[in-house]
């Protein structure tokens, strides 16, 4: 049987936190108020019984004296002002005060890895899910969720939502937003080149065909744009759904081990190289500052997220130029690479179970959906895998991305992932820039970094 939450008790139904966002009911703590790390609840179990007693027989409850903290993206300002106007009624139902902290994009990260460095921290964060929400569950600052009733909600995600937010079997938060990669393409130069538009049926062999037809060397026109000329997470973000689609994985099963250096591997990695050095349908070097080379014309293709779409669609000028189509196949095998938000709990709030109530409020109520409107995201929810579908500006735009949520994966995340995606981008530009001219060599070199970068993890985090 599903536990209740104790704060769904109190709402009364008012702010129908299981209606909307997440398809389970509510859930609650199955402690007695303590959490697993020391942090008492202001709500005894025997104080939980009698508030929903007295619920029951009367429609209302005692309200909560809890005041929590959130750190929010800044940059998002239509969204962060959206919680902020939320947690207005949330303390009028509720009683719990939540201050909103909006941080700049810019900050947002250094202030996050402070706190894994032992720096202060709020109750409730934002983060970028898998990269941010592992480093911090391993350094143990974070609240583990099962306890609270968490996997009620595990089937309304996508799976591969889901496990961004887990570490070790536990679950350490929920995710807010999604997205994934898929492929956006120039309609103007698809014309002028008497093209047909990308589709559904595309597989390698279409992609590395068009993108050599579109490039025109004298025009300085290239068919597609790779991130061949990022040294960082750019090159693993691009190149795994290219890996996945060829039968390949990234690491083995229990993330010990890199395993890309196989056979796929190999050909996946020949495939990019073929369109940047024998095609010369890629461009070397990354764009200028303050050039977009897709809107420019510069590149036809590009591979790319949905937070682009409201940039390109604002922009007059090339609004009605571009289209959206999923990522090529190889061989009828479908993959992309899922990314997003998420939101996570810090082990040392004063109040875990408010702030877990909290929580599946911001994740999993009819708030949710006012914040997707603003943040312009792909649900990380499949029952609303149709969310945008009558959206006239963005719906059929966002549907192709929505619509690649039932064959996303997510990254083989560990607590090292910036630093084992960043040994694979530098092996790999040393291949793609002809330094180097086999691929099985350069994917050696780079899973034994990465292998030694695996094994220092273990023994920092006793693996």
């Amino acid at each position: 049987m599903k536990a209740k939450k104790l704060l769904a008790v109190m709402l009364a139904g008012a702010l129908a936190l299981s209606a909307a966002g997440c398809g389970g009911g509510g859930g609650t703590s199955s402690t007695s108020g303590t959490s697993s790390t020391g942090g008492t609840s202001s709500t005894s179990e025997t104080s939980s019984a009698a508030g929903e007693s007295s619920a029951e027989t009367s429609g209302t409850a005692a309200k909560s004296d809890a005041t929590l903290e959130i750190w929010v993206y800044g940059w998002e300002k239509a969204s962060a002002d959206k919680i902020a106007e939320d947690v207005t009624a949330y303390e009028e139902e509720t009683g719990v005060k939540v201050t909103v902290t909006p941080i700049a994009n810019d900050s947002y990260s250094t202030k996050i890895q402070a706190t894994i460095a032992g720096g202060t921290n709020p109750d409730l964060a934002f983060v970028d899910a898998g990269v941010q929400s592992m480093q911090l569950a391993a350094k143990g600052k974070l609240l583990g969720l099962t306890e609270y009733g968490v996997d009620e909600y595990k089937d309304d995600f996508y799976e591969s939502v889901w496990d961004t937010m887990v570490y070790k079997d536990e679950v350490y938060g929920l995710r807010i937003t999604s997205n994934n990669l898929a492929l956006f393409y120039n309609k103007d130069l698809f014309d002028a080149a008497g093209l047909e538009y990308p589709d559904d049926t595309w597989e390698w062999d279409d992609l590395r065909n068009a993108a050599k037809t579109l490039t025109d060397t004298e025009a300085g026109v290239y068919g597609l744009d790779l991130p061949v000329y990022d040294k960082n997470g750019g090159y693993t973000w691009n190149w795994l759904p290219f890996l996945w689609q060829n039968g390949g994985e990234f690491l083995n099963e229990d993330r010990t081990e890199a395993v890309f250096n196989s056979a796929e591997g190999v050909e996946a990695l020949e495939f990019w190289k073929a369109m940047v050095q024998d095609d010369k349908s890629v461009p070397l070097q990354a764009a200028p500052t303050g050039v977009n080379r897709f809107t420019s014309g510069i590149t036809a293709m590009v591979i790319d997220g949905p937070w682009n779409l409201r940039t390109f669609l604002e922009d007059p000028e090339f609004k009605d130029s571009f289209g959206v189509a999923p990522l090529p196949s190889k061989d009828g095998e479908r993959a992309t690479v899922v990314g997003g938000e998420g939101v996570v709990i810090f082990s040392d709030t004063e109040y875990p179970q408010e702030a877990y109530d909290y929580l599946t409020h911001l994740c999993c109520s009819d708030f949710t959906q006012v914040f997707w409107d603003n943040w312009l995201t792909v649900p990380p929810q499949s029952a609303f895998a149709d969310y945008y579908a009558d959206d006239e500006t963005y719906g059929d735009y966002i549907q192709v991305f929505s619509d690649q949520m039932d064959y996303s994966r997510t990254r083989p995340f560990t607590p090292s992932w910036p630093q084992i995606e960043n040994a694979l981008g530098i092996n790999l530009q040393g291949y793609m820039f002809d330094k180097s001219d086999d691929a099985q060599a350069s994917l050696d070199a780079a899973a034994e970094e990465v292998n030694e970068i695996l094994a220092d993890e273990a023994k920092e985090y006793g693996e």
